[in-house]
């Protein structure tokens, strides 16, 4: 479980002194309460079906099989038409919360991303710890990588949100971040129209800054939401590239 932090402490002083609401309810915050938001609505949060693609994490309704040779579940290695199709530079990508246009987890994200409300990162990390119980064996890993944010886009937004969750995580299962090897190396405008266009939006944007850092190393890429999956695609191709053994993703969130 993660530590209590300092910016925890001094949030819970301020609600004393200035109340405020649950950012999703509006409900009255309760003493323990944790980034603004209210012990209900972090238990109420939907989670993501264990079961889904092996590869992208997509999920689908669990497929009934005989176990394979190694003795795994049969839906174990189950992958999704398009990752047969191409299966992605990653090992595997799962994520914690379903992000859509209706629920709880899109203003979360947001808030996180846009709102200026960092105190989120934290408690938000907790979910992700949580949630990969089902999902993702943390400790396979050696090292976890936020997905960077070129310096420019870092300075608009005061932070890089994937690196506030790997902080949180890192902390939690006792893995070092590797914040500064993989790098944005040019702008790019925000990620939209369909998976094609996001590819070529990304392409060439991310390069790693020190080769031995990730050489032979079982990295997991960190990042706030999984839409297409051609920012995971991109920045696990260059880590595979620069040596790294294996590569997973771990986000927050995954658009269903």
């Amino acid at each position: 479980m993660l530590a209590v932090t300092v910016r925890d402490l001094w949030e819970a002083c301020l609600r004393l002194l200035f109340p405020v609401p649950c950012l999703l309810c509006a409900g009255p915050l309760a003493s323990g309460a944790s980034g603004q938001v209210c012990g209900p609505c972090w238990a109420a949060l939907p989670r993501l079906p264990a079961h889904g693609c092996a590869a992208c994490g997509r999920p689908f309704a669990p497929v009934r099989a005989a176990p394979d040779e190694a003795g795994h579940p049969g839906d174990s290695h189950v992958r999704c038409g398009a990752c047969q199709r191409q299966r992605p530079p990653y090992e595997l990508a799962r994520a914690a919360l379903p992000y859509g246009d209706t629920g709880p987890v899109k203003p979360l994200v947001l808030a996180l991303k846009h709102g200026h409300r960092q105190a989120l990162a934290a408690p938000l990390a907790r979910v992700m710890h949580a949630a990969a119980a089902e999902r993702v064996d943390l400790m396979a890993f050696d090292a976890l990588v936020p997905v960077p944010l070129h310096r420019r886009r870092r300075r608009e937004r005061g932070f890089n949100q994937a690196a506030a969750l790997a902080d949180g995580l890192g902390r939690a299962v006792g893995r070092p971040i590797l914040r500064h090897v993989l790098v944005r190396v040019r702008p790019t405008p925000p990620q939209a129209g369909d998976r094609a266009a996001r590819r070529r939006n990304v392409r060439g944007a991310f390069a790693v800054s020190a080769p031995g850092a990730v050489r032979e190393k079982r990295l997991l890429l960190i990042d706030d939401v999984f839409t297409t999956g051609a920012t995971a695609e991109e920045c696990a191709r260059v880590l595979r590239r620069a040596g790294a053994a294996a590569v997973g993703v771990y986000t927050l969130a995954r658009v269903t």
